[in-house]
């Protein structure tokens, strides 16, 4: 981190002592002091020569933001910062920041929107291998299927999430079962 250009604004060590200070809180889930920490962070970034760093602190800001049930707020931080990271080529921070893009939205109750976002995530994870991610937000897809009244698809995003998992519980035993059962009716495989 010495090698990077501050442009005069706080020394490397005090940027990574209020980025620590604000994950704390964050983890601690004392989500206004993790704000005021993010908050402080981004004014140390100069978003010209560290975009990734800038929109990185912007995802942060963004899902404490959420927690703190200020989701307005939250859409605002993280809108933009996956054009950022696309830019950079980073698809893993942008699938990230889709997510939370998504996740603002549905708060907000911008259902088809936040359906669209969580999609490319999706997409974003299934490219770059993570699966993990990638199931976490399928079942996201999933509850919002069943919010907006969509069982069948509920179901069918709730199996993709299921796919990429190795063991499964008995809840996701059932879950996959009654996705075959489904399919079978409808007349797929």
């Amino acid at each position: 981190m010495a090698s990077v250009n501050w442009s005069g604004m706080v020394s490397a060590q005090e940027f990574e002592k209020l980025n620590l200070a604000a994950q704390a809180a964050f983890e601690h889930k004392d989500y206004p002091d993790a704000i005021r920490l993010y908050q402080q962070v981004l004014g140390t970034i100069n978003p010209v020569e560290m975009p990734a760093a800038h929109a990185e602190t912007r995802n942060n800001l963004s899902v404490a933001l959420l927690k703190s049930g200020n989701a307005q707020a939250a859409l605002e931080q993280a809108s933009g910062t996956e054009q950022i990271f696309s830019g950079i080529r980073d698809p893993q921070r942008q699938a990230i920041a889709l997510g939370n893009i998504a996740a603002a939205l549905v708060e907000l109750q911008r259902y088809d929107e936040g359906l669209e976002k969580y999609q490319l995530s999706a997409d974003l994870f299934k490219q770059t291998g993570n699966s993990e991610m990638r199931s976490y937000v399928l079942r996201e897809i999933s509850v919002l299927q069943m919010k907006r009244g969509k069982q069948v698809d509920s179901l069918f995003a709730m199996d993709a999430a299921l796919a990429t998992k190795g063991k499964l519980n008995w809840r996701e035993s059932i879950i996959k079962s009654l996705v075959r059962i489904i399919r079978r009716m409808m007349g797929s495989n």
